[in-house]
């Protein structure tokens, strides 16, 4: 009898040693956080149960987690497209690099709550909230894009990187055939700390009412990040937790079928 193949888990640093079933994923991911839910539940209401009587319907918050999600993407895909650059700018050079490495650091070391002034100047008063939202989204996950990208770059052995030149291969082949390859695994791993750090200021990007000046008029973005700050703010424990149930069983859901299969294509380029 043929016996099964096993389901191996893989983290951001790489696959554990033992194997995981799909039950014990779904579990970790799920059960666990759900547990967490109804124990804060209970220290809140008293009730063992969620309670059963929202203010804010299931398509709604599933229509707010799809405006967040939508933020998300937009937010990353420019991550990607400017953070690899930057990377292979300052891996270019030695003098680039010991110039463009403590910039990077100090940027990355600013709050982002830093940059509200200028949010408030630029995009607010200009009506552009959905702009405010993906800058803060996307000056958050850029970093991690950045110097998962160096570390990639630096890893690659100095004969893999003269086999282009030994073969004639002109630069752009060298970058497709070789250094995009070898990027493959950092950049997925720097996109799940990107992501997580993205979900984590989603609630500042959606909710610009509760941490903007009073002056400024800022409103509220449609999203799973506003009805967070909302609910909470207003004492709706039901809303809060429905929409912290929906948002844990998409992370969930997400790494499961996203990040985890792509965490295990990656194993294939990295070097040993």
């Amino acid at each position: 009898m043929k016996r099964k193949k096993p389901i191996h888990y893989y983290t951001h640093r790489g696959r554990r040693k033992h194997s995981a079933s799909f039950l014990s994923r779904i579990s970790t991911g799920i059960f666990l956080p759900f547990f967490l839910i109804f124990l804060a539940t209970f220290l809140t209401t008293g009730a063992i149960l969620i309670p059963s009587s929202y203010n804010v319907q299931l398509g709604i918050l599933v229509g707010a987690l799809a405006a967040s999600l939508v933020r998300l993407l937009i937010a990353y895909v420019l991550s990607i497209l400017v953070g690899i650059p930057l990377a292979l700018l300052a891996e270019g050079n030695h003098r680039i690099e010991s110039v463009l490495l403590p910039v990077y650091d100090v940027l990355e070391s600013i709050p982002i709550l830093a940059f509200f002034p200028v949010i408030i100047l630029f995009f607010v008063r200009s009506g552009l909230l959905e702009g405010a939202a993906i800058f803060m989204l996307f000056f958050t996950m850029i970093w991690s894009i950045v110097f998962s990208a160096i570390g990639g770059l630096r890893v690659i052995p100095k004969d893999v990187k003269s086999v282009g030149h030994v073969f004639g291969l002109s630069r752009w082949q060298r970058f497709t055939q070789i250094t995009l390859p070898a990027l493959f695994p950092p950049i997925v791993t720097g996109s799940i700390l990107a992501l997580a750090a993205g979900w984590n200021i989603v609630i500042v990007a959606e909710a610009l009412h509760a941490y903007a000046p009073t002056s400024s008029h800022a409103g509220d973005l449609f999203g799973i990040g506003s009805i967070l700050v909302n609910a909470a703010g207003s004492g709706d424990n039901g809303a809060f937790l429905g929409a912290l149930a929906v948002l844990v069983i998409v992370i969930t859901v997400i790494n499961l079928f996203l990040w985890q299969p792509l965490l295990g294509r990656a194993e294939r380029y990295k070097f040993e």
